[in-house]
């Protein structure tokens, strides 16, 4: 790994926004149109999913640095809070200058994603 850089602007902009997102609640429909069903799930849920297509993408691509980044604290099904704990590696600096863009450019384009479908109005920038 190349030596850690100066935090990348993104990181702390994601880290907030996923702050926000990861509390809240979503009802997915039952797809009936009977206005009874869904189930509420919380975004945070789906952190472990995110964590896993990062990695799959990293191992597809072989982007070998970028995988070891990621599985720096273990494999990805036993962390805890595989986004939350990455976005604030990212933030402090932790990856080199390449690992933090392959892997901000890639959460910088899901987390938004996730906000306008499911984020509060008016807090996304």
């Amino acid at each position: 790994m190349d030596t850690a850089v100066a935090a990348d602007p993104r990181a702390a902009h994601l880290l907030g926004l996923w702050s926000r997102l990861s509390a809240q609640h979503v009802t997915l429909g039952s797809g009936c149109g009977c206005g009874v069903g869904g189930v509420s799930v919380s975004l945070q849920d789906f952190e472990l999913d995110i964590a896993d297509y990062l990695w799959a993408e990293s191992e597809r691509l072989g982007e070998k640095e970028v995988e070891a980044f990621l599985l720096q604290p273990g494999p990805i099904n036993e962390q805890r809070q595989p986004v939350m704990d990455l976005l604030t590696r990212l933030e402090a600096g932790e990856a080199s200058e390449r690992e933090a863009d392959w892997l901000l450019t890639r959460l910088a384009r899901t987390l938004e994603s996730f906000a306008k479908l499911h984020g509060p109005m008016g807090e996304m920038s």
